[in-house]
């Protein structure tokens, strides 16, 4: 079936979508204590973002994480100026309008698989699809990825009925449109081959001739290729690897698949630190303590993808549980948590707590339209067709997910391809006509959505999940507010063993005693910095790897602060057993190093130490682009040559 030709009518539904994501994000900006401290993942998009804004448009390192999203995050970060403020509402509203053009999108699909009534079914389905309506605030993946899904879908279904020749243009930006979403999400690089041969696909299962087939699949490839191939070039100038996208396929795949994520849900393993920034890295150097020798990108990403084939033939009971729970939590009403979670969000936006319906409702739905439509395909050849190619899309997304992690943010790509079955249901409902198929669709999808998964304690720890990142948030700031010390005193209580609030709770004090000492108040400062330090000892005596290298470096700092350089040092070594390559805990060391070495009574063991301590900082100073390493440099030499030190 084809859209009507109502120009107005979409119109209108593009207005009411549009008006509901501004006012959503003006409330999230003007409401929501992280509008302007992005964290995590968005932390990482907005810094990247910034930099490719500012001219740093190649990069140093092969993709860890998708990239495509952070580029057109830089376009616009790009032209709307370089107040960092401005630059997210300007995201933000861009978000919207896609937002709004994605509701329009869903509404064309399912017009033309089930006529105009379902078409405005979906549309308003998705318009007013709470979690949609909240994650165009968020600077993550879902707003450009949600639009460009819902167009390849609507090219896809459009390939049929024509010519194989007519089509070969539609098929090439099937394949384009495929190549760039799987520049926004690694789920599509793994359904790439199945978009390549899904024309040859059809005509086998149409038993037409394969050979005109062959040419359709041949555009697909060329477009997937065309889409991918800058990334891969670029990975191949500065990474020397030919990388298609990124590198992060191997951990993604084991952050979903392994015996300590029982839900297959996203997490933090104790050799990650949880700070995008990082996490290449800590991925990197967990691989290699493993194998004992250095590997590249690639290397790492095997590495972590053959854990899970060791663990997977070791035990396969344990990861079809997994498989199985993941698939459940996809298909279930609860919005798992990722970066943000939508329930701790509603406290303090207004909008959020409105009657909106979710997936408790449209997954329902939706699982109903879909019992409905393979029900009647089965009798009837004209029910085939592009509703049934839509379901396989539907399947084939949702088995990457279940594969990999999965989350709300994940599970909402799968909304748009869902809301036309749901439409379809919904418009074949009619009293007089409650058929049995109908409502045992119904049935069927009431039981798998709102069947729990989760345990109530697992649901409760997610808020408390968010209060931390909101403390961290803030703490970073550097605002020691009555507030921040309120909510780390409320963590605490609830949560007194836990390493990483014993962590957050001594950063909190060594930051108010240091603001106690520069107000005079010296008692009141040594007894945060010794309540400091006993949490830093329980955190690092009861932590994760993770854990004990934020304890030693933390308390490095104090040390050094205090000007008690040998046990600084020590802390640092610890630390750099961890992650060796951190810079600026590098740069903490060579200085510690520095004012031991000045220490030193033996003359002889004196220059030997500065000479040690002159290599360090030699080999982090980068075209002199840190004033403060070239000063320390300049004192080291002075020192070494017997002239009075300056400048240090």
């Amino acid at each position: 079936m084809s859209a009507p030709r109502r120009p107005w009518a979409w119109l209108a539904l593009f207005a009411l979508a549009l008006a509901l994501r501004l006012a959503f994000v003006a409330q999230y900006e003007r409401d929501h204590p992280q509008a302007q401290l992005p964290s995590i993942d968005e932390a990482s998009y907005d810094g990247w973002a910034r930099e490719i804004a500012g001219g740093e448009w190649l990069g140093h390192e092969v993709f860890f994480q998708e990239p495509l999203y952070a580029y057109a995050l830089g376009c616009v970060y790009a032209v709307a100026g370089d107040e960092p403020a401005a630059q997210r509402a300007a995201a933000r509203r861009a978000q919207a309008v896609l937002g709004a053009l994605t509701a329009l999108g869903v509404a064309l699909l399912a017009a033309r698989l089930f006529g105009a009534a379902a078409g405005w079914v979906a549309g308003l389905a998705f318009a007013l699809y709470r979690p949609a309506i909240w994650m165009c605030a968020q600077l993550l993946k879902p707003g450009l990825f949600l639009p460009l899904l819902v167009a390849f879908a609507l090219l896809l279904v459009s390939t049929r009925g024509r010519t194989a020749r007519g089509a070969l243009a539609r098929w090439l930006g099937v394949g384009l449109l495929g190549g760039l979403g799987a520049l926004l999400r690694g789920n599509m690089l793994l359904l790439a081959p199945a978009f390549v041969l899904w024309p040859a696909a059809r005509a086998w299962l149409e038993r037409r001739e394969l050979r005109a087939a062959w040419s359709a699949c041949a555009a697909v490839a060329l477009g997937v290729a065309l889409a991918l191939a800058p990334v891969a070039l670029r990975n191949r100038a500065v990474g020397g690897r030919l990388v298609l996208s990124t590198s992060g396929a191997g951990t993604n795949v084991y952050g979903g698949n392994n015996r300590d994520n029982p839900y297959g849900v996203a997490t933090e393993f104790p050799w990650v630190r949880g700070v995008p920034e990082h996490e290449a890295d800590d991925w990197r150097h967990e691989a290699e303590r493993r194998l004992g020798r250095e590997l590249d990108a690639t290397e790492v990403s095997r590495y972590w993808l053959g854990q899970v084939g060791e663990s997977l033939v070791a035990d396969p009971a344990l990861h079809a549980t997994i498989l199985w729970r993941k698939l459940r939590l996809t298909l279930g009403r609860y919005e798992v948590p990722d970066n943000h979670f939508i329930e701790w969000d509603a406290r303090w936006l207004a909008m959020l707590r409105w009657p909106l319906p979710g997936f408790g409702l449209w997954g329902v739905l939706a699982l109903a339209g879909l019992v409905l439509v393979a029900v009647r395909a089965r009798g009837d050849a004209g029910a085939r067709g592009a509703p049934l190619e839509l379901a396989a899309l539907v399947a084939l997304y949702l088995a990457t997910i279940v594969l990999t992690v999965t989350s709300e943010r994940v599970r909402l790509a799968l909304v748009p391809l869902l809301l036309p079955f749901a439409a379809a249901w919904v418009v074949a409902w009619r009293p007089p006509r409650r058929s049995a198929l109908l409502l045992g669709g119904l049935a069927l999808g009431a039981l798998v959505v709102w069947a729990p998964v989760l345990p109530a304690e697992r649901r409760a720890a997610d808020f408390d999940e968010r209060d931390f990142n909101l403390a961290v948030a803030w703490l970073q700031r550097g605002e020691l507010t009555p507030e921040l010390v309120r909510q780390v005193a409320e963590l605490e209580a609830r949560h007194p063993s836990s390493p990483r609030v014993l962590l957050l709770a001594a950063d909190l004090d060594n930051r108010r005693a240091r603001a106690r000492l520069e107000a005079q108040r010296a008692s009141e400062a040594n007894a945060l910095f010794e309540a400091a330090f006993q949490r830093l000892e329980r955190a690092a005596r009861d932590g994760l790897p993770r854990e004990r290298f934020q304890a030693d470096v933390l308390a490095g700092a104090m040390l050094q602060f205090a000007g008690q350089w040998a046990q600084a040092a020590e802390h640092y070594d610890r630390a750099l057993a961890f992650d060796p390559e951190d810079r600026d805990l590098r740069r903490r060391r060579a200085v510690v190093r520095a004012e031991l070495a000045m220490l030193e009574s033996d003359a002889v063991r004196r220059a030997a130490e500065l000479r040690r301590a002159l290599q360090e900082v030699e080999a982090l100073r980068t075209d002199d682009a840190d004033p403060g390493l070239t000063r320390l440099a300049e004192s080291l030499r002075s020192v070494l040559l017997g002239a009075p030190a300056g400048g240090g």
